[in-house]
């Protein structure tokens, strides 16, 4: 049932008004991370042995991964994992401890056909195949499985499923066929889609379920495994906004192993990098639209490397009577389809993908494939690197020319001097300029209302401008599309209070801010 969202303690979101904070009201937040019952995952330092580990706290070891001396153990009480962890913490004998979280992936899924892929054409890659395709790269995706469909992938290799601990990494949800398809469905075979590496083998690491979840311990596991079997390439649409020091341990593992890893920035707009994808050694991928800019569900901040087509299912920008999604084929409900999904998810094997077409044509070293995606992408926001874009917009198109070198500077000959200026423009009279706009943007008719654990917050302003929630302790959210209507949705924890202001900035750059609010579902 749909409930009024009270504000100062009495006030309801309808008659909004905004209020000083006080000293001593500071929010309890209460503990929304996500994690599984009675798990802790422990690393080992140097010359501990798990056996004492296991006598003197009660623990059972359910299994680990030896490469990086981790050890995943079951607690004795439900409802402890967290005092458990941090009781682990200060033993000597324990490197890091921390809860055994559940990461998710990170596609936002539709069950809209059509069969167009614009992607591919906005990221250069038709471009690219006529030089190079993927041939001889193995790429691992670690995911909910893969499957062969109808049009199918042309080399699957076999893979595992950590989550069920056997053989078969066969997708039952749909998520790591279409992301497999994107980096290498079979192209040319005249029937359904293509891909951006059709020569890249996939090596299937099942870590996450049936319902398109999993934990910590299954995607560690799986990404030593990849390491350990032969891949080039690491693809990971999914994540959590949990640190783990565990899954950062393996990411070094395999980084040192010579493998390139590629993760999904996450789909909750916002102004920080979920995990995997923030850790150093990986390449953090936010997604963008058919014009180039960052889709609206796509979280940015430090540590993004590049934006990639992630799609955008409310828009149809390129005008194609089709929402602009990213179209592969996949399997819901054991039915073979060709659908479009939207999310980071969809961004990440682009990226992935772009990756094993430059390793085929002789770069074997991580950064340097880096290196060619960062300096070749289409800078988009501010000029050079920021922390919306990363470096720019996956172009594979000019990142193949620059390895092939097919792009060459001008005929120095015919280059124009560059200390004459060919056109020159007399400034006009500052006198007779209009006045700079300085006048910041007024922010009104805020009001609200709460539906379950979700909450809208709407407002306008008297002029188009970029408007934000900028929560205390959880950062930026918000609406970066310059309008005068604004509305931000929302899910919270039931019993939270969470304290924000809104904040919008106009076109000229001039900045408005409320007062502090605060609210309490």
């Amino acid at each position: 049932m749909r409930s009024l969202l009270l504000l100062c303690l009495a006030l309801p979101l309808t008659s909004l008004t905004a209020c000083d904070q006080a000293d001593d009201s500071a929010p309890i937040l209460v503990d929304t991370e996500a994690y599984m019952d009675r798990e802790v995952l422990v690393g080992l330092a140097p010359g501990a042995r798990l056996a004492e580990l296991e006598a003197a706290y009660g623990l059972t070891t359910m299994d680990t991964v030896g490469a990086i001396q981790l050890a995943r153990l079951r607690i004795p009480e439900e409802g402890r994992v967290k005092e458990v962890a941090e009781l682990l913490r200060s033993d000597r004998r324990v490197a890091f401890a921390e809860p055994n979280y559940i990461v998710r992936a990170s596609a936002v899924p539709n069950d809209s056909y059509a069969g167009l892929q614009w992607n591919m054409e906005v990221a250069g890659v038709w471009e690219a195949h006529d030089i190079a395709d993927g041939s001889g790269v193995v790429v691992a995706v670690l995911d909910t499985g893969v499957s062969r469909g109808p049009d199918g992938l042309n080399d699957v290799l076999q893979g595992y499923d950590f989550y069920y601990d056997d053989t078969d990494p066969s997708d039952m949800v749909g998520h790591g066929t279409h992301v497999s398809g994107t980096i290498a469905a079979a192209t040319d075979n005249g029937q359904g889609v293509a891909g951006v590496a059709p020569g890249a083998s996939i090596l299937p690491v099942k870590v996450l379920s049936d319902s398109g979840y999993g934990d910590l311990s299954s995607i560690i596991k799986g990404i030593v495994w990849a390491a350990d079997n032969g891949a080039d390439i690491i693809n990971m649409s999914l994540g959590s906004p949990s640190y783990s020091s565990g899954m950062e341990d393996a990411v070094n593992y395999a980084a040192s192993k010579g493998v390139l890893i590629v993760a999904a920035t996450g789909n909750e707009f916002s102004s920080s990098v979920g995990y995997p994808a923030a850790f150093d050694k990986v390449l953090a991928v936010g997604a963008s639209r058919y014009d180039g800019t960052r889709s609206g569900y796509s979280n940015r901040g430090e540590g993004i490397f590049i934006t990639a087509p992630g799609g955008d299912l409310s828009s149809d920008q390129n005008g194609d009577g089709y929402a602009d999604g990213i179209l592969q084929e996949t399997r819901e409900r054991s039915d073979w389809q060709y659908l479009f999904y939207e999310g980071t998810s969809m961004a990440t094997p682009h990226v992935a993908g772009a990756a094993a077409v430059i390793a085929s044509m002789g770069v074997s070293d991580p950064d340097e494939i880096a290196s060619i995606l960062a300096s070749s992408a289409r800078d988009m926001g501010d000029p050079g690197y920021d922390t919306t874009y990363g470096y720019g917009d996956l172009d594979l198109a000019a990142a193949v020319a620059a390895v092939d070198g097919a792009a060459t500077d001008p005929d120095p000959a015919v280059d124009p001097d560059p200390a004459v200026d060919p056109d020159p423009v007399t400034d006009p009279d500052p006198a007779t300029e209009p006045a700079a706009d300085e006048t910041p943007p007024t922010i009104s008719g805020v009001s609200g209302y709460v539906d379950g654990r979700s909450f809208t917050i709407q407002w306008v302003t008297d002029e188009p401008a970029d408007s934000y929630l900028n929560f205390e302790d959880y950062g930026i959210y918000g609406d970066d599309t310059p309008t005068t209507s604004h509305s931000v949705t929302l899910t919270g924890a039931t019993g939270t209070t969470y304290y924000f202001t809104i904040e919008s900035t106009d076109e000229a750059g001039n900045k408005a801010s409320t007062g502090t609010y605060y609210i309490t579902l």
